[in-house]
């Protein structure tokens, strides 16, 4: 859950990006295909509407990107780094089951353009824009391919206090093409420095995903502390808790007739990637974190982390684990 020293908590750890299945042999079917039966039919139209979506999808990921591209040619360089990494991970409940939860793990890797505060004025700008892809071992309808933009305004009141605001944009592609997504939201975020070593942040965050499919789609709010403590100038530990309110999806093996908790009905809907019936309702969301990280050489460093979230919700609670860890080239 934990990231970067002073980044603080981001919900929903797993990141990053990969799978737009090309469904080539569908889209190429000739005519005389068409005439064999209504349900082949109904297949090859579903198939070609998943074409064109991750079509129109990746179309947005690779404009954003370019115009990235162009706004970073004018960043401050003097302040700016490119870092690019990898990270293994793992999460116990991948499918946010009420029971029978499903584990998985997963294998990343990542572009970023960071664009600091200088130190030099109160009030400066700063850009993140991360390219990221994920694959993963179980569940590969899960993989995706995710683009984040973040410019910024940091302002530094007092020379151990540091204010960042923070809107983003995320265009996600990912295999299952119900779980596509365009987000958008902000982030507030505080930190103080108590003596050389010790450090405090505090941050508020706001999320709202619009998927293909709208059981997937969510509006979240989040607010995290943390605590770090710099043991060197190489190595520093972290930990934090958060708590978040929002929609979510759920899962089950069997939902109840006609509905669940406290007399609300719900619409379920199919999934083939998790197997189950799915729900979306409103959630609490507890987590708490650990992460520590070592900067091996100038250019490269690793973290590790892990995370421990509760969710509850009308229709009962559960729980999941994870981690990952990571190894970061900075040039």
């Amino acid at each position: 859950m934990a990231i970067r020293s002073g980044n603080g908590l981001l919900p929903d750890p797993p990141a990053a990006a990969a799978a737009l299945v090309p469904f080539r042999e569908a889209w190429e079917v000739g005519p005389e295909a068409w005439a064999v039966g209504k349900d082949k039919k109904f297949h090859l139209l579903d198939l070609k509407n998943k074409v064109t979506f991750l079509k129109k999808t990746a179309f947005k990921i690779v404009f954003i990107y370019i115009s990235c591209l162009f706004a970073f040619l004018f960043a401050s360089r003097a302040s700016a780094e490119w870092e690019t990494g990898a990270k293994i991970g793992f999460d116990s409940n991948i499918d946010r089951a009420i029971d029978n939860e499903q584990s998985d793990a997963y294998l990343s890797a990542s572009l970023s353009f960071l664009r600091g505060p200088s130190g030099e004025s109160r009030v400066d700008w700063t850009l993140a824009a991360t390219l990221e892809g994920s694959l993963f071992f179980r569940l590969t309808d899960l993989s995706y391919g995710a683009l984040t933009l973040a410019p910024g305004i940091t302002l530094i009141p007092h020379r151990v206090w540091t204010i960042n605001l923070s809107p983003f944009f995320q265009a996600k592609g990912v295999g299952d093409s119900d779980q596509s997504a365009l987000a958008f939201g902000g982030k507030i975020g505080m930190r103080q420095e108590i003596g050389k070593d010790l450090y405090t942040g505090q941050y508020y965050l706001y999320k709202d995903s619009r998927a293909e499919e709208d059981i997937y789609s969510f509006i979240e709010n989040a607010l995290g502390v943390y605590v770090g403590k710099s043991w060197s100038r190489a190595f520093y530990t972290e930990i934090g808790y958060e708590y978040s309110y929002g929609d979510s999806f759920r899962t089950f093996d069997t939902p109840p007739p006609g509905g669940s908790g406290r007399g609300k009905q719900h619409r379920y809907q199919y999934s083939s990637t998790f197997g189950k019936e799915v729900i979306k309702e409103k959630v609490k969301r507890q987590s708490i974190g650990v992460s520590g990280g070592i900067d091996w050489t100038k250019y490269l460093f690793s973290t590790i982390t892990y995370t421990y979230t509760t969710i509850y919700g009308d229709s009962g609670s559960s729980s999941s684990q994870a981690g990952f860890v990571s190894l970061v080239y900075r040039f």
